[in-house]
């Protein structure tokens, strides 16, 4: 077997197994010009020994073909290219490396910022806070004409109520004086933040007016008997 070339060989297993030099370099994991390089014998542009002798290592796993022979080949047919002291794999990646001030203060500010970033996106997609204290309840009743709106949010948030945007102080409390119409009135409370995510809460007020609010009716005449001749009117 020893007789034939190596790239002769090479072509030999790649027909009989039907595949394409791309393929065989996908396969291995192999960058395709190596694959070609062999095929072609044009070894003197290959990269170290111990890299040629891992390429053939993982071709043979794909072309089914004695890994040791093929390398005495390789040896026999190609000036090995030797780097003295470099001509080795490279050092495993995964081992454990001193740690540097430098690297150690880069990876916390990395941590904190992703821990930033986390918390910006999570506060970016939730609704915003928004409670309603006057009135507390769904539905309320209320005998006067006016009621003096209460509640709290973030005041980075924009509040409107029934579409009028209010006033927020610093502490997230606002207030708006309502007047009311008799009957039920619907006031809409909303809370949105700046990327558009908005918060409704939704209260009935229902307006009845007490007796002294009630305007009273005019007051009926009646004439009272006539004396000597003349008639009064008495009202009632």
């Amino acid at each position: 077997m020893e007789t034939a070339s190596l790239k002769d060989l090479l072509r030999e297993h790649i027909e009989l197994k039907g595949l394409t030099p791309k393929k065989i370099a996908d396969l291995a994991g192999i960058p395709e010009r190596y694959v070609d390089m062999l095929l072609e014998g044009d070894t003197a542009k290959l990269p170290p020994a111990p890299y040629v002798h891992g390429y053939i290592a993982k071709l043979s796993g794909i072309l089914n073909f004695d890994k040791e022979t093929m390398w005495r080949l390789y040896q026999k047919e190609s000036l090995l290219r030797r780097s003295g002291d470099r001509d080795r794999l490279p050092n495993n990646r995964f081992a454990a490396r001193k740690v540097t001030r430098t690297f150690a203060i880069g990876g916390v500010v990395a941590v904190l910022a992703l821990a930033w970033f986390g918390y910006a996106a999570y506060d970016a997609f939730t609704p915003p806070s928004l409670a309603i204290t006057v009135p507390g309840s769904e539905s309320s009743t209320v005998a006067q004409p006016t009621i003096l709106l209460q509640g709290k949010t973030d005041p980075a948030y924009t509040v409107t109520v029934n579409g009028s945007e209010l006033y927020v102080a610093a502490d997230g409390t606002f207030q708006k004086e309502l007047r009311l119409q008799e009957g039920v009135n619907t006031v809409e409370f909303a809370a949105k933040k700046f990327m558009g995510h908005e918060t409704k809460v939704i209260r009935h007020i229902v307006y009845v007016p007490s007796v002294q609010d009630v305007a009273p009716e005019a007051e009926s005449v009646k004439p009272t008997p006539k004396k000597n001749g003349q008639s009064t009117s008495t009202a009632e």
